[in-house]
Parts: structure tokens; sequence; C-alpha cells
């Protein structure tokens, strides 16, 4: 949990940036080493027995997270191409809306001189009846 005074020394006195480094351990982190050493009684009289077992489960690791990676890259690439294919679709429903728009434009001009022309023939009629 904290740093023996010798060793303090010699990282304020020689590398800062090992200082700005160090993250002291979380009760998870104290609790999973204590679990490996537990496990490995001869970690604390053989070091490099220790340090090799280590090593080979960083490597399991290391594998693990390459293979997540690359799936979830597949992943990626498969929802790259959906989104390719709904932006395809989402045009070619703009171009329907936009003829759609252009009839419906059409409808509404020809509404309105219908609306004009019932108007004149109303005027009309009403001007006879009074003639």
């Amino acid at each position: 949990e904290s740093v023996p005074s010798g060793e303090n020394q010699s990282v304020a006195g020689g590398d800062e940036e090992a200082v700005d480094e160090y993250q002291e351990l979380n009760a998870r982190e104290e609790q999973d080493i204590e679990i490996m050493m537990e496990g490995c009684e001869y970690a604390i009289s053989n070091a490099e027995a220790f340090a090799e077992k280590l090593s080979r489960e960083l490597q399991v690791l290391d594998g693990a997270n390459i293979q997540s990676i690359m799936a979830s890259e597949k992943q990626v690439n498969i929802l790259m191409k959906l989104l390719d294919e709904a932006l395809k679709e989402v045009d070619q429903i703009e171009v329907k809306l936009s003829s759609y728009e252009e009839m419906l434009q059409s409808v509404k001009e020809q509404m309105d001189q219908i609306s004009e022309s019932n108007h004149l023939i109303h005027l009309s009629n009403t001007n006879n009846v009074k003639l």
C-alpha cells in the first residue's frame, strides 16, 4: 500500500514520470493478487517462476483481447454495411417523396383552378339571377 522510504527517495530523486504513472491498488486488485499468491505458494521464494506464470496468464488474456477486438471489428463492418444499405433505402424514399410532392403540388394547382372556376361560375349564376 505504501512505498518504503528507500524506494520513495530513489523515485522522487530520479524519475518523476514513474511517480505520475504509479497507481495504488484498489481493494479488488489487492484481493486478486492475494488469491494468485496463495495459489502460487512458491511465488515469494521463486519470483522468477511467479513472473513467468503471470506472463503466461497475460499472454492468454492478450489473446482473448485480440479475439474480442477482431470479433467486434467484424460486427462493426457488418453494422457499417447495414447502415450503407439503410442510407440507400433512405435515398430511394426521398426520391419517391419528392415525386409525390410534385404530384400533390400539381393536384393542388388543379384544385385551385377548379375552385376559381367554381367561384366564377357561382358569380356568373348570381349575376344571371339578378339580371
